[in-house]
C-alpha cells in the first residue's frame, strides 16, 4: 500500500507521515527532502521558489517510485505538496487499488 500525503504548506503532513511511520513502521518519502537533495546536489537548475516547475519536474520522479513501490509490494508513505491533483491519470486501475491519497488542511483530513 502506498499513501500519497498532500496539502498546503504548513498544514502537518509532515508530522501525520512521522506519526504514521512511528505506528506501522513503514518507509516515509518527503518530497520536500527529494527536492531539496537534488537542489543542492546541482541536478536542476530550479530553485525552492519555483512551485510550478518543481511539481511537474518532481512529480515524474515520484510517481516511478510509487509505481516501483506497487509493484515490489512495499509499503511507503509520500508526503508533499509536489503531489498534482491530477495524479490518477498517471496510474492504471491495477496501480490505483494499492494507492490511498489524503488530503491534509489545517492539521485535518479532507
Amino acid at each position: 500500500m502506498v499513501v500519497l500525503i498532500t496539502g498546503a504548506s504548513h498544514t502537518g503532513k509532515t508530522l501525520l507521515a512521522q506519526k504514521l511511520l512511528e505506528k506501522y513502521r513503514c518507509s516515509v518519502l518527503s518530497i520536500d527532502l527529494l527536492k531539496m537533495g537534488l537542489i543542492r546536489s546541482k541536478n536542476t537548475d530550479l530553485t525552492p521558489e519555483d512551485d510550478e516547475e518543481l511539481e511537474f519536474y518532481l512529480w515524474k520522479i515520484v510517481k516511478e517510485i510509487v509505481k516501483t513501490a506497487v509493484e515490489n509490494k512495499q509499503n511507503l508513505i509520500v508526503e508533499g505538496c509536489y503531489i498534482p491533483f491530477t495524479w490518477k491519470q498517471d496510474f492504471t486501475e491495477e496501480y490505483l487499488k494499492d494507492i490511498l491519497y489524503q488530503v491534509w488542511k489545517n492539521r485535518k483530513l479532507l
